[in-house]
C-alpha cells in the first residue's frame, strides 16, 4: 500500500510537469482585421506583404490569422467596415490600410480594441495631436506618421519653379473625406493662386479642365486611378510643360511626376513599421504609448529629370544641386535606339559608307566605259560648202559652188586584246572596291558598337556617380543628427559637406562624357548632332552580342581550348577577310595585265570598218570643154574594209611591263603573308583580352558586391557609433571603385568579343538565327576536333 502511495505521487508529479510544459509551449491566436480602402492591385500586394511580416515576427509566440474586409473606393462602405471589425467578438486588432478607412477610425472618440491606422494623410490636417512622448495618448489608438507635409511641399515646390497658378489635382474620395484641405491650403500666406480640381478615374477629363494659364501641378494621392490612366495624367502635363509635385513619392516620379518632397518609404518599410507595433500590442503595451514616429531622412527635394526635360522648366540651380536626381540619362523627346538600330542608322546615313558605296558605282560605270570600246562605233555627219569661182573651175566639175553633203562612218572591234583585258580588269576593279566597301561596313559596325557601348558605359557610370551623391547626403543627414544629438562635433558634418561636392563634381564629369558621346554617336549616324537618344539598360546588350556566350564561358576556362577558339577564327578570317580579298583581287589584275602584255606579242587588233556619203545638194559646177570627166556621182557612195594591227617593236614596252608584273606579283604574295600574320597576332592578341575580360567578369562582380555589402555595414556601424569618419568615407569610395570597375570589366569583356568579330571579317550577332546556329555549331565542331581525346 505504501509503496502503491509513492506510485501514485510520483506519477501525478509527472503528469503536472508535463501539463505545466505543455501550456508552457501552447501559442495563443491572435485575429487581425484588415479594413481595406479597395481591392486593386497596389492594395493586395501590400496586404499579402503585410501579413508576411506579421507572421514572420510573431509567429514564435501567437498564431495570426486575419480577416480581411474591402470597401472599393467607397466612403460608407469603409464606414460600415470599420465599425464591423469593431465589434466583432472575434477581432483582437485592427489594421487600416488606405487614406480612407484610416481617416474614418482615426476620428472615433474611442476605440474598444486595439487600432492602428497605417496611412494619414497629413497629421497637421487631420489635427492628429500627440503627447511628448511622440505617442497619441489615446487609449487603444495609434498611427504611422505620414511621410507627407502638404502645406510645406506646397510652398517649396512654389519656390523651386517660381509659382504664379497652381492646380491641386484632389481625388473626390479625398475632397468628401477632407472637406477641410481647400481651407487648410489656401491659407494666408501663399503668393500664387490655387485652383482645386476634382479627380476621378479619367487623365483626359482631368487634363481638358486645366485652365491655360496653370504653369503647376500639385498631385493628392490618385486613389481609383489605374498606373496607365496615371502614366497618361503625367504626360500630359509634361506635354504642356506642367511640372508636377507628387506628394506620394518616388513611385508616382517613376510614372512621369516631376518632383518629390516625400522621403521614399517602401511597402516593405511600411509593413515592417505596422507588424513592430503589432508586436508591441501583443506583449501588452496600450497602443497610446506606441509613438507614431518611423525613421525618416531628412526631406530632399527628389527630382525627375526626364519630367523636367519635358517641361522645359528648370529649378533654380542652387535647389537642383542640393537635390537628388532620378532619370538623369533619360530624354522625353529621346529616340529610342538599341544598338542593332544604331547599326542600321550608321550602314544607312554614314559618310564612309555612302563614300564606299559611290566607288562602287564609279567602278561599275568604268565596266560600261571599257565595253563602249568593243560595241559598234556609228556616227554620221554632214557639211555645207561654199567655193570660190577659181576653185570650182579647178574641181573640172566634181564640185560646185555650192554642196551639202551627208556622211556615215561605222566601226567594230572584232578582236582586241588590250580592249578585252581592259574590260576583265575594270570588273576586277568592281569585286576589288566591294571588297573595300565590306570592309569599311565592317569598320563602320566596330566604331557604331564601340561608340554605342561607349555611350552605355558613360550612362552606367553617370547612375553610378548619382548613386554615389544620394548615398553621400544620407551620410551627412546621420552626421547632422548624431551632432545634434551631441555624438559627433561639426567637423564630421564639414567633411561629408565637402565630399558632397567633390562628389557633383565627379557627376558632372560624368554627365559631360555621356553628352559627348551621344554628340559623337549622332556625327557617325550622320543626322543632328545635338539629338537626344534614349538607349535601354545596359544588362541586354550582352545578350545581344554574345550569343554564344555559354560556350565561350567553356572555352575560356581552359586556355588550350583558348588557343584552339583563335585557330578557329584565324581560319574563319582567312575565308572572311575582305582586306585578305581585296589582296587576291589585285592579284587577279595583276595576273590579267601579264596576260596582255604577253599576248600583245603575238595577237592582232581586228576592226571592220566603214562608211557612206551622200550628196544632198550640188550646184553651180562647171564642166570643162572637150574634157571627158563624168560628172560626180549623185547617189550614195560607201565603203567597207578590215583594220589589222600588229605590233611589231614599241621600244621594249611590252617586255618590261612583263618583268614588272612579275615584281608586283611577288610583292602581293609578300603582302598577303604579311597580311595574314598581322592579322592572326591580332586575333591571338585579341582572344587573349578577351579570355581576360571573361575571367575578370565574376572578379569584379565579387568585388563589387563584396564592396556594397561592406558599405552598408559601415554606414550602420556608423550611425551607431562603432566606427568613424574616415571608415565610412573609405568603404563608400571602395563601393563606388568596384562599381566602376565592375562596369569596365563588363564593357571590355563586349567590346572584345566585338574586336575579335571584326578580326574574324563578319559580326554573327548580325546573322538571321539559323546562320548563328549554324556558326555555334561549326565551332563545337572544331573544338570537338581540335581537343586531344
Amino acid at each position: 500500500m505504501q509503496l502503491s502511495m509513492k506510485y501514485l505521487f510520483s506519477l501525478s508529479v509527472i503528469l503536472f510537469f508535463l501539463s505545466a510544459s505543455s501550456a508552457l509551449y501552447a501559442q495563443s491566436t491572435i485575429t487581425i482585421g484588415i479594413s481595406k480602402d479597395a481591392n486593386s492591385t497596389e492594395f493586395n500586394e501590400f496586404n499579402q506583404l503585410l501579413k508576411n511580416e506579421i507572421v514572420a515576427l510573431t509567429k514564435s509566440e501567437h498564431d495570426v490569422k486575419f480577416k480581411e474586409v474591402s470597401a472599393n473606393w467607397n466612403q460608407t462602405q469603409v464606414v460600415q467596415n470599420n465599425l464591423q471589425l469593431m465589434t466583432d467578438p472575434d477581432i483582437d486588432l485592427v489594421v487600416t490600410l488606405g487614406y480612407i478607412a484610416s481617416t474614418k477610425i482615426s476620428g472615433l472618440k474611442s476605440f474598444s480594441k486595439p487600432v492602428i491606422a497605417a496611412n494619414i494623410l497629413d497629421q497637421d490636417l487631420q489635427k492628429l495631436k500627440l503627447n511628448s512622448a511622440d505617442a497619441t495618448g489615446i487609449d487603444n489608438f495609434t498611427y504611422i506618421e505620414s511621410i507627407i507635409q502638404l502645406k510645406k511641399d506646397m510652398f517649396e515646390f512654389s519656390q523651386m519653379f517660381e509659382i504664379k497658378e497652381l492646380a491641386v489635382l484632389i481625388p473626390k474620395a479625398f475632397q468628401q473625406n477632407f472637406p477641410q484641405i481647400t481651407a487648410y491650403l489656401g491659407r494666408k500666406g501663399t503668393n500664387f493662386n490655387i485652383t482645386y480640381i476634382a479627380v476621378g478615374d479619367s487623365s483626359s477629363t482631368v487634363l481638358s479642365q486645366l485652365p491655360e494659364n496653370i504653369d503647376a501641378a500639385l498631385v493628392l494621392p490618385l486613389v481609383g486611378f489605374s498606373t496607365t490612366e496615371m502614366e497618361k495624367l503625367f504626360y500630359g502635363l509634361n506635354r504642356r510643360h506642367i511640372p508636377s509635385l507628387a506628394v506620394s513619392g518616388v513611385s508616382y516620379l517613376n510614372r512621369g511626376a516631376t518632383v518629390t518632397l516625400s522621403p521614399e518609404f517602401t511597402f516593405q518599410q511600411l509593413a515592417r513599421q505596422i507588424a513592430l507595433r503589432i508586436m508591441k500590442i501583443s506583449e501588452g503595451i496600450n497602443p497610446s504609448e506606441i509613438p507614431v514616429s518611423i525613421e525618416n531622412p531628412q526631406r530632399v527635394a527628389i527630382v525627375n529629370m526626364e519630367s523636367i526635360r519635358a517641361t522645359n522648366k528648370f529649378p533654380k540651380w542652387n535647389i537642383l544641386n542640393e537635390s537628388i536626381l532620378i532619370n538623369t540619362s533619360k530624354f522625353p523627346s529621346g529616340k529610342e535606339m538599341n544598338i542593332r538600330l544604331a547599326i542600321a542608322g550608321a550602314l544607312e546615313n554614314n559618310l564612309k559608307g555612302k563614300m564606299a558605296q559611290r566607288d562602287i558605282e564609279i567602278a561599275e560605270k568604268d565596266v560600261q566605259i571599257a565595253k563602249s570600246n568593243v560595241l559598234p562605233q556609228v556616227s554620221i555627219g554632214g557639211s555645207t560648202v561654199w567655193l570660190s569661182n577659181n576653185l570650182v573651175e579647178a574641181a573640172m566639175g566634181q564640185r560646185g559652188a555650192f554642196t551639202l553633203t551627208g556622211s556615215a562612218s561605222l566601226k567594230q572591234v572584232i578582236f582586241s586584246e588590250a580592249a578585252f583585258a581592259n574590260i576583265a580588269i575594270n570588273k576586277l576593279l568592281v569585286d576589288n572596291k566591294k571588297f573595300y566597301n565590306d570592309q569599311t561596313v565592317l569598320d563602320i559596325v566596330a566604331n557604331i558598337s564601340g561608340t554605342y557601348i561607349g555611350l552605355l558605359f558613360s550612362k552606367s557610370n553617370l547612375l553610378i556617380q548619382n548613386e554615389n551623391i544620394t548615398a553621400t547626403m544620407k551620410n551627412l543627414q546621420m552626421a547632422r543628427a548624431k551632432e545634434e544629438a551631441g555624438q559627433t562635433n561639426i567637423s564630421d558634418v564639414n567633411r561629408w559637406v565637402s565630399e558632397l561636392n567633390l562628389n557633383k563634381i565627379k557627376f558632372n564629369d560624368a554627365y559631360t562624357t555621356f553628352r559627348t558621346n551621344m554628340y559623337q554617336l549622332n556625327q557617325l549616324l550622320n543626322t543632328t548632332i545635338d539629338n537626344s537618344i534614349n538607349i535601354p539598360d545596359s544588362n541586354s546588350i550582352g545578350e545581344t552580342i554574345l550569343p554564344d556566350h555559354n560556350l565561350l564561358a567553356q572555352i575560356f576556362e581552359n586556355p588550350v581550348l583558348t588557343e584552339n577558339y583563335a585557330s578557329f577564327i584565324v581560319d574563319e578570317m582567312k575565308v572572311n577577310s575582305p582586306e585578305l580579298q581585296q589582296l587576291m583581287a589585285m592579284a587577279k589584275i595583276i595576273e590579267r595585265k601579264n596576260s596582255l602584255y604577253t599576248h600583245q606579242w603575238y595577237m592582232p587588233e581586228l576592226a571592220l570598218m566603214g562608211g557612206a556619203d551622200q550628196a544632198f545638194i550640188r550646184e553651180g559646177t562647171i564642166q570643162p570643154p572637150n574634157m571627158p570627166v563624168p560628172p560626180p556621182p549623185d547617189d550614195m557612195t560607201f565603203n567597207l574594209g578590215i583594220n589589222l594591227k600588229i605590233p611589231i617593236f614599241q621600244g621594249g614596252k611590252s617586255s618590261t611591263e612583263m618583268k614588272k608584273s612579275v615584281i608586283e606579283m611577288d610583292k602581293i604574295t609578300d603582302q598577303k603573308d604579311e597580311l595574314i600574320s598581322r592579322l592572326e597576332a591580332g586575333i591571338r592578341t585579341n582572344v587573349q583580352k578577351l579570355r581576360t575580360s571573361y575571367l575578370e567578369l565574376e572578379l569584379s562582380e565579387n568585388a563589387a558586391t563584396a564592396a556594397g555589402n561592406n558599405f552598408k555595414t559601415v554606414q550602420d556601424a556608423y550611425f551607431q557609433g562603432a566606427v568613424n569618419l574616415i571608415q565610412l568615407i573609405d568603404a563608400q569610395n571602395v563601393m563606388v571603385r568596384t562599381k566602376y570597375i565592375a562596369n569596365i570589366a563588363y564593357y571590355q569583356y563586349v567590346l572584345d568579343y566585338i574586336q575579335v568579330q571584326r578580326y574574324q571579317g563578319q559580326f554573327i550577332f548580325l546573322s538571321s538565327e539559323e546562320d548563328q546556329k549554324a556558326y555555334t555549331n561549326k565551332l563545337q565542331n572544331y573544338m570537338l576536333l581540335a581537343t586531344p581525346d
